[in-house]
């Protein structure tokens, strides 16, 4: 009977290890604890388990008592004080995963010195592009964009467009807080655990090649 059964088992655990699946992990990015002193700091490489180019923080608390005298759209950005994120001199920036996938959901976006600014935000999988969108920001206050790009493993900003916003000249520099993304471990643990219960069944299945017989010798 027990032979019987363990081929049994064995399917089902198959079928419900390969059903799951990827456990996806949500985070809320907000920058808040990474140190700034007011003027701009670089994000290094592996916050949050991302790889970022071009990419800075700068706290806009601290920049609003600094010499400028005013935060611009990175203090009308900031929706969890106090820091905000922002691509340096206004050129592309990128973010990068580190041997994994991850969806990125949403974020809020402002320009910093430009009304209407226009951001292209380009999601790639492998080297190829998957998605493409280009959205437009205020100036004074922090949009939610949503973008769903799922399964990707880059991130590619470009900024362009727009108008002065506070009587300066025309900068492409924006400002984003708090992004939504999810992360997609590879391969699943579950996967993993599955795997290894189906291992274990199979050997306990080969120690006992033969079924108890079922007649018993009469004693006298």
């Amino acid at each position: 009977m027990r032979s019987k059964l363990l081929p049994f088992s064995l399917t089902i655990l198959a079928l419900f290890t390969f059903s799951v699946g990827p456990i996806r992990s949500q985070t809320v990015v907000t920058f808040d604890d990474l140190y700034d002193n007011g003027f701009g700091t670089l994000i290094t490489n592996a916050y949050q388990g991302l790889t970022w180019s071009n990419f800075g923080v700068v706290n806009s608390l601290l920049l609003s008592n600094s010499t400028s005298g005013h935060p611009f759209g990175y203090g009308y950005g900031m929706v969890s004080a106090s820091n905000v994120a922002f691509n340096y001199a206004g050129n592309p920036a990128e973010i990068d995963a580190l041997g994994t996938k991850f969806d990125l959901l949403s974020t809020y976006l402002t320009g910093a010195f430009n009304s209407n600014l226009n951001i292209e935000v380009q999601g790639f999988r492998g080297g190829t592009l998957l998605y493409d969108t280009t959205v437009v920001a205020s100036a004074t206050s922090p949009t939610l964009f949503t973008f769903d790009y799922m399964d990707i493993d880059r991130l590619y900003f470009n900024a362009f467009g727009g108008e002065p916003a506070f009587g300066g000249p025309s900068e492409s520099n924006f400002a984003m807080d708090n992004m939504t993304i999810e992360f997609i471990p590879e391969p699943s643990s579950l996967l993993l655990l599955g795997l290894g219960l189906s291992a274990l069944a199979l050997s306990h299945r080969v120690a006992l090649p033969y079924p108890r017989s079922r007649h018993r010798r009469r004693r006298f």
